[in-house]
């Protein structure tokens, strides 16, 4: 008896074992899809800090504090997989706080409201029916794997605006936008993927790197549903640029240097190729100086954000 269930133990041990090392060698495919018509709502919610650096001086961080709503349509599906999106926020409130003074922005129904410690302002009169994401959606074209090209702004004065500031700025570098964020190939659960780009959206000589590494840290399949958790680190930077003079101003600014940085946990379902939830912890900083009058002053911007995402 003892030796028969010594047999059946032995035989229960091999099976896990063997349906252990098959999930391990198990390749998932991860890719974003797209149906005409379909619709995706996401509720972010932000918070963190922007602190000031003048001349060594740290000057007292602000906190922000804010929720948004954002839509994502896709407008037409395209037979290599791709979706042409139209994304938009139609709502959102930002706190941002100051030692004991408050500010509060609230936009909804293409209107601003303002309160200051409480109390409601009038805000600056301004025409938000052409700003992109807000009045008007932003318009582009999605890749399975997550790559971004044909960006699209509505309002041609906003495109004007930037190459009169920066005449060198190469807007169609920036309308495809890097690498893919799923490999081409299934990944096995473990499996990290990697890739590094470079853009020069104002020259040559003034390029920007973006670094990425993801990794598929697990895999569940439940009722036939897959969801995959993807860990990932991106950095950017860019060395730095010469002054540019503010349009209609006696100012000139110059960057030396930005690094930005952003951690994720991200929740994908497999079956339906769209994001369930992500959190992103975002770090920016910046070195920059400016010019007025002769005077010069030199300057730094730290910022820690916490962006929590999660779809309905």
């Amino acid at each position: 008896m003892r030796h028969q269930i010594c047999s059946i133990l032995l035989c229960l041990a091999a099976c896990l074992a063997l349906q252990t090392s098959s999930l391990a060698q198990q390749t998932i495919p991860l890719a974003f899809k797209f149906g005409a018509g379909d619709v995706v709502q996401y509720d972010v919610s932000i918070s963190g800090s922007v602190s000031l650096m003048v001349t060594g001086q740290k000057v007292t961080p602000v906190s922000i504090r804010g929720a948004i709503s954002l839509i994502q349509s896709v407008a037409q599906a395209f037979p290599d997989g791709s979706g042409r999106i139209e994304t938009r926020i139609p709502s959102g409130e930002l706190t941002m706080t100051l030692d004991k003074e408050q500010v509060k922005l609230i936009y909804g129904n293409n209107q601003v409201r303002w309160y200051a410690n409480g109390k409601e302002s009038t805000p600056p009169q301004s025409d938000l029916s052409k700003v992109p994401l807000i009045g008007t959606p932003l318009v582009y074209t999605m890749m399975p794997d997550g790559r971004v090209k044909d960006v699209a702004i509505a309002d041609p004065a906003l495109i004007s605006q930037v190459t009169r500031s920066l005449p060198k700025f190469d807007f169609a570098a920036m309308q495809s936008m890097g690498e893919g964020v799923f490999p081409a190939a299934p990944v096995a659960v473990g499996e990290t993927w990697r890739n590094t780009t470079r853009i020069a959206p104002i020259g040559p000589q003034y390029p920007v790197t973006v670094s990425t590494s993801r990794t598929l840290d697990s895999y569940t399949d439940a009722g036939g549903i897959g969801l995959a958790k993807i860990v990932g680190f991106a950095e950017t930077r860019f060395g730095g640029m010469p002054a540019i003079p503010l349009p209609g101003q006696d100012v000139s600014i110059a960057i030396s240097d930005i690094r930005h940085t952003i951690n994720s946990t991200e929740f994908l379902n497999t079956t339906s190729g769209r994001l369930m939830r992500g959190d992103y912890d975002i770090a920016f900083s910046t070195q920059l100086s400016a010019q007025a009058g002769g005077e010069q002053k030199a300057a730094g911007i730290e910022a820690r954000l916490r962006l929590n995402v999660q779809s309905r």
